[in-house]
């Protein structure tokens, strides 16, 4: 049952994503958009992997293997989100920048 419930869970975060990316997708720029998509869909993947692995590691009693999972799985996760983020322009744009952004 509580495998059911986050796999619900999963779909439903992945969607989210997907609702709040898309406006940050920049259309104009083609190459920029299929790399924006491809950065979500590693960065989901990465994390979908990485919560399971530590999940069985945790029920089975595997701690060097569960610590060892948190460790390199949510690495990867944060820095591939930061880079998503700022190809997407969430973070690092000047003042100048998001006011014209947010305007247009």
């Amino acid at each position: 049952m509580l495998n059911v419930v986050l796999i619900f869970v999963v779909g439903m975060l992945f969607l989210a994503g997907i609702l709040a990316l898309r406006p940050y997708a920049n259309k104009t720029d083609k190459k920029k958009t299929v790399l924006n998509w491809f950065l979500y869909l590693v960065w989901f993947l990465i994390t979908c992997i990485g919560l399971s692995f530590i999940v069985l590691n945790a029920q089975i009693g595997h701690v060097k293997a569960t610590s060892t999972g948190i460790f390199l799985f949510f690495g990867l996760s944060i820095v591939i989100g930061i880079v998503l983020a700022r190809l997407v322009g969430l973070i690092g744009l000047g003042k100048k920048q998001k006011s014209s952004n947010l305007t247009s």
